[in-house]
């Protein structure tokens, strides 16, 4: 694996973290409603959920890598800007993490027209009390609008290489699993962490960081591209 890869698949995981907060935010109420369940093995359950949950954003981002990997190869030029893209929705996202602008999340209502008919099929496997119910209830969770994930899987993409940009996305979804797996046990207590300002302004600055680093590498990178 060389550095590069290296370095990209800890900042997608490191990401997720940091950026647990807005995913609770999103996925929280459905993990903690999980948590309380009377399972006999509720964290074997819980890890399921989150393994279905992360299946989907390494499917979307293998998919939509393969849609992207000819068009970038014939036209590398688009990379950058797709990582522009990506950057900028990662400084909203920022913004809204820190509490100082909310615009980013009129993204996520967009993704409300495909998300409705999903979360149908989650009402019959709910209360879920087989492995595979909750499997497949982070599966169909997976596609819940999300601007963190739009922002992460636009990065992921730019790769030009759809097994990239899947290992990307699955390292994002591990970032995010602890604190969400917590939030299924400890649920107030995380959550009151997550709204401090200290992790609200770290999370903020760290995504700030990634968005510079997305838009400037991405550029540097063409840059040498068009040198050779």
């Amino acid at each position: 694996m060389n550095t590069e890869l290296l370095l990209q698949l800890s900042s997608a995981s490191l990401l997720g973290f940091m950026s647990s907060g807005h995913c609770i935010g999103m996925c929280g109420g459905i993990s903690c409603a999980l948590g309380l369940q009377n399972h006999p093995q509720k964290k074997m359950a819980l890890l399921l959920y989150h393994f279905g949950r992360i299946s989907t954003y390494t499917l979307l981002a293998l998919l939509f890598g393969a849609s992207l990997q000819h068009t970038l190869h014939t036209f590398p030029l688009l990379a950058p800007w797709l990582r522009t893209i990506a950057g900028l929705l990662l400084l909203g996202m920022a913004l809204h993490i820190a509490q100082w602008w909310s615009g980013i999340v009129q993204l996520e209502k967009l993704g409300k027209r495909w998300w409705q008919p999903l979360q149908s099929l989650t009402k019959p496997l709910l209360p879920a009390q087989h492995y595979w119910q909750f499997f497949l209830l982070g599966t169909l969770w997976g596609w819940l609008p999300c601007a963190l994930v739009y922002s992460t899987l636009t990065w992921a993409a730019s790769a030009a290489e759809p097994l990239q940009s899947a290992s990307l996305m699955f390292f994002f979804g591990l970032g995010t699993t602890p604190a969400l797996f917590a939030s299924g046990i400890f649920a107030q207590n995380i959550q009151t962490l997550m709204q401090k300002k200290v992790w609200r302004y770290s999370a903020a600055l760290l995504l700030a960081g990634c968005a510079i680093w997305t838009i400037t590498a991405g550029w540097l990178h063409a840059g040498h591209q068009h040198m050779h």
